[in-house]
């Protein structure tokens, strides 16, 4: 704000404006006023400084887990209500009694309540973080964060693609929002910073736990468990390999110690494999040649440390009936990330009859789980004015979503 010429003494408002002042003169010495000197030892400014940009990333990752509840409820909700087919001369079902549109939507329901835990024991690292401002501790959230953020972004933004296909035309619908939902949250997979680029960022963390871990450094609380399993080749127990019984499935154990064990595994190959490589590429040539690695490695790390949130609040839950629900969906996740990923079967941690035997109960907590869906996506909370989409709306209380969606597009009802 500068005076006005009118000499009335009032001010004008003219924005925000630079000034470009010289600091050195034609020699390069400091002028008069200025004085330059080194900050001095930068490890603990830069870790406060990195600090001070994971703020964005755990917002992303909340905002993200909200727009995949928001999603897999109306997904959910409008499966459950609408009928299609069915058995000669007999009511037709629904959509979501079938086998196939269980397999692809509730995984996503069990993914969502799986990021949901994982990003609140995220938040609870965070405000620590901001309370002590501990150096050990800025990093380690600052590394999580940015594996939340793109783990979370980037499932949500395929899980919005399976959602709008399970409603089949309906989902297509603009008034119906996930087309809306898929287009405004597919920049959050760059927004403070491109999800490839901060997966490599995990990896590098894992690469650095993995050489302080032989100079007998202290671990952050987050990979402490990379301690029992980083010695390289782990003996396989032919029992545990070949199990197929279901209480062993679905021992939180197990399942726990299968994410743990596959992260450690792909650490170790990976750094003998960048050793490898060094020798013949060079340090950046070494890791372009490792990245696939490298991305998959920093996703098996995201998906142990959240099993092991789900698993906690599982274990706090103290509602029998909610109990046992979050356990099949705790389990459900789990015993997926398992099914999807190779590395399992080619390091013959699971044979092919426990395979077999995996894919037969993933099938059966998702029909079981069918009859808890409604509830559970009920219990996300998210009001009818904040959902805003009339096939999200058909399990309701007793909502008739088609006349819903004709009144929403402007028809007499």
């Amino acid at each position: 704000k500068v005076p006005a010429q009118d000499g009335a003494g009032g001010l004008l408002d003219h924005g925000v404006h630079a000034f470009i002042v010289p600091l050195r003169d034609e020699a390069g010495r400091c002028l008069p006023g200025v004085e330059i000197h080194d900050c001095g030892y930068k490890g603990r400014r830069f870790a406060a400084t990195l600090g001070e940009l994971t703020g964005g990333r755990v917002g992303l990752s909340c905002g993200s887990v909200g727009v995949l509840k928001g999603a897999i409820t109306i997904a959910i909700r409008y499966t459950a209500g609408r009928q299609q087919f069915g058995p000669p001369d007999s009511a037709e079902v629904s959509v979501l009694d079938y086998q196939s549109t269980q397999l692809k939507l509730l995984p996503i329901l069990a993914t969502a309540y799986c990021l949901h835990f994982a990003k609140d024991h995220l938040v609870n690292l965070y405000c620590e973080m901001k309370r002590t401002k501990d150096a050990q501790l800025i990093e380690e959230v600052h590394a999580l964060s940015a594996g939340l953020k793109a783990y979370t972004t980037g499932y949500t933004q395929d899980a919005l693609s399976a959602c709008r296909e399970a409603c089949g035309g309906h989902g297509y619908a603009a008034i119906n929002r996930l087309g809306q939902l898929r287009s405004d949250h597919d920049i959050f997979q760059t927004f403070e910073g491109d999800n490839t680029v901060l997966l490599q960022q995990v990896t590098g963390t894992l690469l650095k736990v993995y050489k302080a871990k032989f100079k007998g450094a202290p671990l952050s609380s987050t990979v402490t468990y990379l301690k029992q399993y980083m010695s390289g080749v782990l003996p396989h127990n032919p029992l545990v390999t070949h199990e197929t019984d279901v209480r062993h499935l679905r021992d939180p154990a197990f399942l726990r110690s299968a994410l743990r064990y596959r992260v450690a595994r792909m650490l170790f190959t990976l750094q003998l494999r960048l050793r490898s490589q060094r020798t013949k590429l060079g340090d950046f040539y070494a890791w372009n040649s490792c990245l696939s690695h490298i991305l998959a490695l920093a996703k098996a790390h995201v998906e142990s440390v959240a099993l092991g949130a789900f698993q906690a609040a599982v274990d706090g839950c103290v509602d029998p009936d909610c109990r046992r629900a979050l356990r099949a969906l705790c389990d459900l996740y789990a015993l997926r990330c398992i099914e999807r990923d190779m590395v399992f079967r080619n390091d013959e941690y699971v044979a092919p009859a426990k395979a077999k035997a995996i894919q037969r109960l993933i099938e059966a907590l998702c029909s079981e789980l069918r009859g808890v869906a409604l509830g559970l996506v009920s219990a996300f909370g998210i009001p009818d004015h904040i959902l805003r989409a009339p096939i999200g709306l058909g399990a309701n209380s007793g909502v008739n979503i088609y006349k819903e969606y004709l009144a929403a597009v402007g028809f007499d009802v």
